[in-house]
C-alpha cells in the first residue's frame, strides 16, 4: 500500500489531468449522443402537432356554417390530413423516446379527435337536411304566396311562420310554442293543398333538426381537442426544454473543467485555449443577441439566421435559407449604396453602414449593419451580418429632437401639466403669446387662457381620443390676459410611466393669428355652403362622424332628419336662380332658429337639408321637430314681391335603431324622405325595415326588366281614340304591358321609370316601334281603315345618335306609310330638348310623321317652347278631364289648352275620358279626338279589330 502511495505521488499530474479529461470528454460525448437520439424526433412531432392544430380550428370553422352550405371535399381533406398525423404518430417511437406519459396523452388525443370526427358527421348530415329544407320551404312559400295572393289569413299565416324561422335562421331567440302553435294552425290547410302538407312536413323536420344540430354544436364546445394538442404539445416541449438544458449545463461544466484542465496541462496552448473560448462566446452571443445575425455563404446565400432576425423580420428561419438577404430590400436606399457595401466586401474588407429593409408584412425596418468576410487558412468561407434594429432608436431620436427644437424654439408655446391638469412648466414663447408671467400660470389649470367658444360635442370627443389614443391636434381658439381671443393650433400629448399611468400632459400652441384670414377663408370655402352660409356634404359628413361615434360612447340616440324641398324646381325654373337662391337663405334661417345649439344642420344638395339632433328619452322628439319644421317652412315666403309657398318632405332614422353606420343612417333617412314624398309630400315619414325590403323589390323588378324582352313578356296594347263628333275610330294609342313569370302583371308607372333610369328603355322603345307599325300593317290586311297609330317615345330615347336612322328602317322595313305615325313625346322632352333633339323630330316630320305631346299641362313648359317645335297635336292630361265639368279650375285649364292649340293649328286630344258629362264638355269646347275607357279600354291587337269592326257596322 504505501508503495502504490508513492508511486502514485510520483505519477506525473499531466497524465492524471489527461486521461481524467478525456474520461470527460468520451463520458460526455457518450451522453450527449445517447439523449440526441431520445429526442432526435422532436421537430418532426411539434410540426405536425402545428399541423393538427392548424387542421383542428379549420375543422371547427365548420361547425360555424349551421345553415350554410359545407364543401365536403374540404372537409374530407381535412379529416384525411389529420388522420395522416395521428397514424404518423402512432407508427413513431414516441413512447420510447419521451415516456409512456406522454404517449397516454397522444391516446387521449386520438380519442377526442375520434369523437370529434363522429360529431362532423352527424353535423354535414343535419346541415344537408337544414339547407335543403330551408330552400324547400322558401319555393314552397313561392308556389303558396302564387296561388293563395288573394288569401290574405294564409299569407299572414305563412309570413309568421317564415318569420320564426328567419330568426332561427339568424341565431335569434324565438318563441317555440307559439312556432309550435303556428305550424298546427297551418296543419288545418293541409286537406286543401299539398303544398301546406309538404310545408308543414318541411317545417317540422327544420325545428327537429335545428334541435339536433344545437345539440351537437353544444357537444362540439365540450370536445376541446384544440385544448389536447396544446397540452401535449406543451409536454413534449417542456421535457424536450429540460434534456437541452441539462445537456447544455453539462457541456458548460465539462468546457469550463476542460479549459481549466487544458491551462494546468499546457501553458504553451493558452493561445489556442483562449481561441476556443471565444469562439464558443461567439456562438453563444450569435444564437442569444438582441441583434440580427445573418452568415451566409461566398455566393452570398444565407446560411444561418438567430432568433433576432425573426422577430425583427417577421420571416422563419425555413422562409430565408437558400436565399439571397436582398429579399428584405425596400429600394428606399440608394442603390450607390448597395455598390459601394459590395466593393468593400470583394475587397475583403469589412463595410459598415445603415440600411432601410422591408419586414414580410411589408413595414420598414431600419438597421445598422455590419458585414465581414471570414476567411480560414486564407480563403473566404462565409460572411457574417450583424444588424442592429434601430427603428425605435430613429423613432426617438427624431421625437427628442423635434421637442427639443420646439421647447426651445420661439414660435411655439409649451405648457406642461401634472395628471391632475395642474400647470408645472411653460415655456417664454408661451409666456409672451398669452402675456402671463410663469408665477401666474404655475399651479392653475390651463382653463385660464381657454375662451370655451367650441361646444361640448368638440371638448368630449377631444378628451376621449386624447386619453385613448395619447394624443390630440385641432385648431381652438384661447384668450390672451389682456382678453384678446387668440387663434391657436394646439397638440395635446399624454405622458404615461411604464405601469400606463399618466404622468404628465404637454401642450403645444402655435400661433395662428398670421395666417388665421386665409385659413379661414379656405375652410369656409371647403365646408360650409357660400349660399346659405351652413356646412355643406364634406362638413357633414365629418361632424356626424364625431356625433355617433360620442353618441356610441355615452348611449345615446341621435336622429337624423332628411329634407327636400317640394316643387322648388318649379320656383326656381319659373322666377330664376335669383329667387330660388333667397327662397333657400330665408328657409335656412328659419330652420335654424328652430334647432338648439347642439344640433347640426348642413345643406348637401340643391335644395335637401340634413338635421342631426341627440334625442333625450324617446324618438317621439324627432317627430315633434319634423312638425316644427314643416310648419316654419310651410309659412308663406315673400321675395321681391313675390308671395311664395313650398313645402317639404322629411325623412327620419334614428341611430342606433335604423344602422349604425354613418353612411347606412344617412341611406335610411334619405329613403324616408322618399316615402314622405310618395304619401303626398309636405310629411314627415320614420324609417322603417320595410322601405328597405321595398328598395330590394325594386331591385328584384330591375333584374327581372332585364331580361323582359329576351323573355317575349311584354307585349302591346291598343286604345281607341275617336272623333268627338262623329264617334268614328281614327286612331289608337299603343301602350305597353308587361307580364312577368315571378311577379305577374307589372303596370307601366312601376317599370317605365326603372327603365328610364337602367337605359333598358332603348331597346324597349325601338320594341315598342317596330311591333305597333307590324301591328298596323296586319290592320291594314284585316281591312281596318285606322288613321294613325301613336307611339310613346321616351325623352331618354333621343340621346341616341342614331335614333332617327333606326326609327326609317323599321318604317321602310314594315312598310307602313310614315304619316301613319304619330310619335308622342312628353313636355320632359320639352324642357330638355337641344339642337340634336329638334333636328331628329324636324327629320321624323319631313318623312310624313305626326308629332304631338302627351300629358301637357302637367310640366312646366310654355307656349314660346311648343311654338319652336315640330308638332301636330296637344294631348291634354287626363289629371284635368278627371273631375270635368264640376271642377273649374280644371274647366278652365281645359278651356284654355284648347283655345291655345287651335290657335297654333294643332289638334286636341283629350284622354282619360270616362264619362258622357266629360265627352260633351269637350266636344263643346272644340276638342278633336276622345280617348278613355267610356269609349274603349285598352285591349290587345285581335280584340282592337273586332272593335273597330263591330262601331263599323253600327255606324
Amino acid at each position: 500500500m504505501k508503495l502504490t502511495k508513492k508511486l502514485t505521488r510520483k505519477v506525473d499530474n499531466f497524465f492524471l489531468l489527461f486521461a481524467f479529461f478525456a474520461i470527460i470528454l468520451s463520458a460526455l460525448f457518450f451522453y450527449l449522443l445517447q439523449g440526441d437520439r431520445s429526442i432526435r424526433n422532436y421537430d418532426e412531432y411539434r410540426q405536425v402537432l402545428q399541423k393538427m392544430n392548424n387542421l383542428e380550428h379549420q375543422w371547427d370553422s365548420v361547425f360555424f356554417q349551421k345553415y350554410r352550405y359545407i364543401d365536403h371535399d374540404e372537409t374530407s381533406r381535412i379529416s384525411k390530413a389529420f388522420n395522416e398525423q395521428i397514424e404518423f404518430l402512432e407508427k413513431s417511437d414516441m413512447k420510447k423516446e419521451f415516456g409512456k406519459h406522454i404517449f397516454n396523452d397522444f391516446k387521449t388525443l386520438e380519442e377526442t379527435y375520434a369523437r370529434k370526427h363522429d360529431l362532423l358527421i352527424q353535423f354535414e348530415s343535419l346541415n344537408a337536411n337544414l339547407t335543403n329544407s330551408i330552400h324547400t320551404m322558401y319555393d314552397l312559400k313561392k308556389n303558396i304566396d302564387m296561388h293563395y295572393n288573394g288569401d290574405h289569413e294564409k299569407r299572414e299565416l305563412i309570413n309568421a311562420l317564415f318569420f320564426n324561422v328567419g330568426q332561427i335562421y339568424m341565431g335569434m331567440p324565438y318563441d317555440k310554442l307559439e312556432f309550435d302553435r303556428l305550424i298546427t294552425s297551418l296543419k288545418v290547410c293541409m286537406n286543401e293543398d299539398k303544398l301546406f302538407k309538404y310545408l308543414c312536413l318541411h317545417l317540422e323536420n327544420f325545428a327537429s333538426n335545428v334541435e339536433k344540430m344545437n345539440l351537437i354544436l353544444e357537444q362540439n364546445k365540450k370536445n376541446d381537442l384544440a385544448k389536447e394538442i396544446t397540452h401535449l404539445s406543451d409536454e413534449m416541449s417542456q421535457l424536450y426544454s429540460k434534456v437541452r438544458e441539462r445537456q447544455k449545463m453539462i457541456a458548460i461544466g465539462f468546457f469550463l473543467l476542460a479549459f481549466l484542465i487544458l491551462f494546468l496541462l499546457i501553458y504553451n496552448y493558452k493561445r489556442v485555449k483562449k481561441t476556443a473560448k471565444e469562439l464558443l462566446a461567439f456562438r453563444y452571443a450569435i444564437e442569444n443577441s438582441d441583434n440580427a445575425i445573418v452568415i451566409t455563404d461566398v455566393d452570398r446565400h444565407i446560411e444561418f439566421v438567430n432568433e433576432a432576425f425573426e422577430k425583427h423580420t417577421g420571416y422563419r428561419k425555413e422562409e430565408v435559407y437558400g436565399e439571397n438577404p436582398n429579399l428584405l430590400k425596400s429600394d428606399l436606399v440608394p442603390e450607390e449604396v448597395y455598390r459601394e457595401l459590395n466593393e468593400t466586401l470583394d475587397r475583403g474588407e469589412k463595410w459598415q453602414g445603415e440600411l432601410i429593409n422591408r419586414k414580410k408584412d411589408g413595414s420598414l425596418l431600419y438597421e445598422r449593419a455590419s458585414i465581414v468576410p471570414i476567411f480560414m487558412d486564407g480563403e473566404l468561407v462565409q460572411y457574417l451580418a450583424i444588424k442592429l434594429d434601430v427603428t425605435e432608436y430613429i423613432r426617438q431620436q427624431k421625437i427628442l429632437q423635434q421637442s427639443a427644437t420646439v421647447y426651445n424654439s420661439i414660435g411655439d408655446g409649451i405648457l406642461i401639466t401634472d395628471k391632475d391638469k395642474k400647470i408645472v412648466s411653460v415655456n417664454p414663447a408661451f409666456r409672451n403669446i398669452f402675456g402671463y408671467s410663469e408665477e401666474e400660470l404655475l399651479g392653475k389649470e390651463p382653463m385660464v387662457i381657454m375662451s370655451l367658444k367650441e361646444d361640448e360635442v368638440f371638448y368630449k370627443n377631444m378628451w376621449h381620443r386624447l386619453l385613448t389614443e395619447g394624443r390630440w391636434s385641432g385648431r381652438v381658439d384661447n384668450k390672451a390676459k389682456n382678453g384678446k381671443i387668440i387663434p391657436v393650433w394646439l397638440t395635446i400629448a399624454v405622458v404615461r410611466n411604464e405601469k400606463e399611468e399618466i404622468q404628465n400632459f404637454i401642450a403645444i400652441y402655435t400661433n395662428l393669428e398670421e395666417i388665421i384670414k386665409m385659413e379661414d377663408k379656405a375652410n369656409f370655402l371647403a365646408y360650409h355652403d357660400s349660399l346659405t352660409q351652413l356646412p355643406n356634404r364634406t362638413r357633414f359628413e365629418t361632424n356626424i362622424v364625431d356625433i355617433l361615434e360620442l353618441a356610441k360612447i355615452e348611449k345615446q340616440k341621435v336622429a337624423i332628419l332628411f329634407i327636400d324641398l317640394d316643387r322648388f324646381k318649379v320656383i326656381n325654373d319659373t322666377l330664376g336662380h335669383h329667387i330660388g337662391d333667397e327662397m333657400l337663405i330665408q328657409l335656412a334661417k328659419r330652420i335654424h332658429a328652430q334647432l338648439d345649439s347642439n344640433a347640426l344642420l348642413a345643406r348637401i344638395g340643391g335644395d335637401e337639408f340634413v338635421v342631426v339632433v341627440n334625442l333625450k328619452e324617446k324618438k317621439k322628439e324627432a317627430g315633434l321637430l319634423a312638425e316644427k319644421l314643416l310648419s316654419v317652412i310651410r309659412e308663406p315666403i315673400l321675395i321681391h314681391d313675390y308671395h311664395l309657398n313650398t313645402t317639404a318632405s322629411i325623412g327620419i332614422a334614428v341611430y342606433p335603431d335604423d344602422g349604425e353606420d354613418r353612411n347606412e343612417i344617412v341611406k335610411h333617412a334619405d329613403s324616408a324622405m322618399y316615402y314622405a314624398k310618395e304619401k303626398g309630400k309636405d310629411n314627415y315619414q320614420f324609417y322603417t325595415r320595410q322601405l328597405s325590403l321595398d328598395v330590394e323589390a325594386r331591385l328584384e323588378l330591375e333584374q327581372e326588366l332585364l331580361h323582359a324582352l329576351r323573355k317575349k313578356e311584354l307585349t302591346l296594347y291598343y286604345q281607341p281614340q275617336y272623333d268627338l263628333e262623329s264617334r268614328k275610330v281614327v286612331g289608337a294609342e299603343a301602350l305597353l304591358r308587361w307580364r312577368n313569370e315571378h311577379l305577374g302583371i307589372v303596370p307601366p308607372d312601376r317599370f317605365i321609370s326603372i327603365a328610364e333610369e337602367t337605359g333598358i328603355i332603348i331597346d324597349i322603345g325601338y320594341f315598342v316601334f317596330e311591333e305597333a307599325c307590324q301591328t298596323y300593317m296586319q290592320w291594314q290586311k284585316e281591312g281596318l281603315d285606322v288613321g294613325s297609330i301613336s307611339l310613346n317615345i321616351s325623352s331618354i330615347q333621343f340621346r341616341e345618335e342614331d335614333i332617327f336612322k333606326r326609327f326609317e328602317e323599321i318604317i321602310l322595313r314594315t312598310g307602313i306609310p310614315a304619316h301613319k305615325i304619330e310619335i308622342e313625346i312628353t313636355e320632359r322632352f320639352i324642357m330638355e330638348y337641344s339642337t340634336i333633339n329638334l333636328t331628329i323630330l324636324e327629320d321624323l316630320r319631313n318623312i310624313g310623321c305626326k308629332i304631338s305631346i302627351d300629358d301637357f299641362g302637367t310640366g312646366y313648359s310654355s307656349m314660346s317652347y311648343i311654338k319652336s317645335l315640330a308638332l301636330d297635336t296637344i294631348k291634354i292630361d287626363k289629371s284635368f278631364i278627371a273631375d270635368l265639368p264640376h271642377d273649374s279650375h280644371d274647366a278652365e285649364v281645359s278651356k284654355a289648352i284648347i283655345a291655345l292649340s287651335k290657335s297654333l293649328g294643332y289638334q286636341v286630344v283629350a284622354e282619360g275620358i270616362e264619362t258622357a258629362e266629360q265627352e260633351a264638355f269637350l266636344k263643346t269646347h272644340g276638342c278633336d279626338i276622345g280617348q278613355g275607357f267610356y269609349f274603349a279600354k285598352p285591349m290587345p291587337s285581335e280584340d282592337f279589330i273586332a272593335f273597330v269592326k263591330e262601331k263599323e257596322k253600327k255606324q
